[in-house]
């Protein structure tokens, strides 16, 4: 009888164990999924610092290189509504007698994670269109972080002029290799 106890007790606690290890490693495998998903998010995102918006982060990367290749650029916040609405930033870059050879209006768009209806590159297009036509630019960008799990966006300098003449979505880790881009590829005249 005291075999028998002790075999139900052993039983019992071995039984606790197994309880306690299974819902400790549900709730760990529940952790490991969360942080898995941030990092992917975070990935992601890796070129946007933690509090820093788009526009600031897309601005801060321009300044670092400016000095390198674009000293005569200009690379300002574009304040001035024409026909109700403005885009971004405007990029224009000018040659050793201040002739203009490439202009480029850059829209930037993010969105929370925590954002129930979630946009897409394209709601963003016409308007990014009517805004470069607005301000004479040659080169229209939209940087965008939406539509994160899209594989086409996440490849690179997609090239959206079937849409628009001269437009481009990036994700932010291409927004300098884009300005570099149309940069390298328009002639100086």
């Amino acid at each position: 009888a005291l075999k028998s106890k002790d075999l139900e007790s052993e039983l019992a606690v071995t039984k606790a164990v197994a309880e306690v290890e299974s819902k400790k490693d549900a709730e760990l495998k529940l952790m490991e999924e969360e942080l898995a998903k941030y990092k992917d998010f975070k990935l992601k995102l890796s070129t946007k610092m933690v509090g820093e918006t788009l526009e600031e982060h897309c601005e801060i990367e321009f300044n670092k290189i400016r000095a390198t290749g674009f000293q005569r650029a200009y690379f300002e916040k574009d304040n001035k509504v024409v026909e109700g609405s403005k885009g971004d930033y405007i990029f224009k870059d000018f040659d050793e007698e201040s002739n203009e050879f490439v202009s480029i209006m850059f829209e930037m768009k993010n969105e929370s994670e925590a954002t129930e209806k979630k946009k897409k590159n394209e709601d963003f297009l016409k308007e990014l269109d009517k805004d470069r036509t607005a301000k004479g630019c040659e080169y229209a960008v939209l940087v965008s972080v939406l539509e994160a799990d899209n594989e086409l966006y996440n490849s690179g300098i997609v090239d959206v002029s079937h849409l628009y003449p001269k437009m481009y979505v990036v994700r932010p880790n291409f927004f300098i290799p884009k300005i570099g881009w149309a940069h390298v590829w328009t002639p100086v005249t």
